[in-house]
């Protein structure tokens, strides 16, 4: 797998040694045509019942506790981390170690050299529970064809809206920092979306609902500016779904007002698509808050469920700029029209309010 000058990754084969068994296509979830997607069976809204991790969690805590249930039955997790800045899949087999998969990445996930542990895990005889990106997923399960080992292998695909390179936030840390050392960054505080930085006497924080423009590169995220090419022809952007439980949040939720105040600090959906999902779904329900909704809420709630990402000209202009200039440079050329009209509005703003 090789970096582009964005940083995305992409196959390069050696064309000397290829024996052309095209297996390489046949995984690949952008080149198998035959791949399997199912509706979703039911949908829910739902949140952990347990306050702290709720708290700490993406949404409403789904994900902990899936990953939970399956560490205690004895399985192995797979799930994203950003450890030292860099985000990636990792195996965990102790709940101690679930805090490192906590919190939303909007970065693109390195999963090489993963998908052999996830065989070998299932070969060895324990469950496992892959949650990832529905591209992810899909490679996961065109990868694994033995349907004995599926039996025990649990598939959770995120609501994708398209992912930046690693490259981009590298660069734009480095703009950020200049020079001081970072040990966290996170992308969410409750249901905002934020970049926060932590170092040694170091901290910067950048809502993006507050703040739009403070931040380019969670602006650049939200407005689908930074994305690989591929997200915004993704054939999984659709109501049916290539895992066995689609999460992510619930936006576009009826009723809201009706629920428990806790449930406005995160609140999951959850599209099981299959059987085995169902079945997942249920022995975690004790662990949480669950209101029983229609699919089509959830689907009409959510573009992502329905569509990719559209690449407009402000998408087109920084993929011409970058990496010729620097992220936040292309990105602040970008945007510049857009922010000099908020500046004008919030001095007209201003003059009228002034006393």
């Amino acid at each position: 797998m090789c970096k582009d000058s964005k940083g995305f990754l992409y196959p390069d084969v050696d064309v000397s040694s290829c024996i052309h068994c095209e297996l390489c296509v046949k995984v690949c979830p952008l080149g198998n045509e035959n791949m399997h997607f199912s509706s979703p069976l039911k949908a829910f809204a739902a949140w952990s019942k347990n306050k702290e991790q709720h708290l700490v969690s993406s949404s409403g805590g789904v994900a902990h506790v899936l990953s939970d249930y399956i560490l205690k039955i004895g399985g192995i997790v797979y799930g994203c981390t950003s450890e030292s800045m860099k985000v990636r899949h990792i195996r965990v087999k102790d709940r101690t170690d679930l805090h490192l998969l906590q919190g939303s990445k909007y970065v693109q996930s390195d999963v090489c050299g993963l998908y052999s542990q996830v065989k070998n895990d299932l070969k060895a005889g324990y469950p496992v529970l892959f949650i990832g990106t529905p591209c992810q997923v899909g490679g996961l399960k065109n990868f694994i064809k033995d349907k004995n080992l599926q039996e025990h292998m649990y598939l959770v695909d995120l609501i994708c809206h398209g992912v930046p390179s690693q490259q981009m936030l590298d660069d734009h840390i480095a703009y950020i920092a200049k020079g001081r050392d970072i040990s966290q960054i996170f992308f969410r505080k409750g249901n905002d979306i934020v970049v926060s930085l932590t170092g040694d006497n170091f901290r910067y924080e950048a809502n993006v609902w507050k703040e739009p423009y403070k931040d380019l590169y969670i602006k650049g995220f939200v407005d689908s500016m930074i994305y690989r090419p591929s997200c915004y022809h993704c054939r999984f952007a659709k109501p049916d779904r290539i895992s066995d439980i689609t999460i992510g949040d619930f936006w576009g939720l009826q009723g809201i007002e009706e629920l428990p105040s806790e449930a406005r600090n995160g609140i999951s959906v959850l599209l099981p698509s299959t059987s085995k999902g169902i079945k997942l779904i249920e022995a975690i329900a004790s662990s949480l808050y669950m209101v029983k909704k229609h699919p089509e809420e959830a689907i009409t709630g959510n573009t992502q469920l329905r569509r990719p990402s559209i690449q407009g000209r402000r998408s087109r202009l920084f993929g011409y700029l970058y990496p010729m200039l620097p992220f936040d440079v292309a990105m602040n050329i970008v945007v510049a029209d857009h922010k000099a009209t908020r500046k004008i509005k919030d001095f007209i703003y201003s003059l009228r309010h002034v006393r």
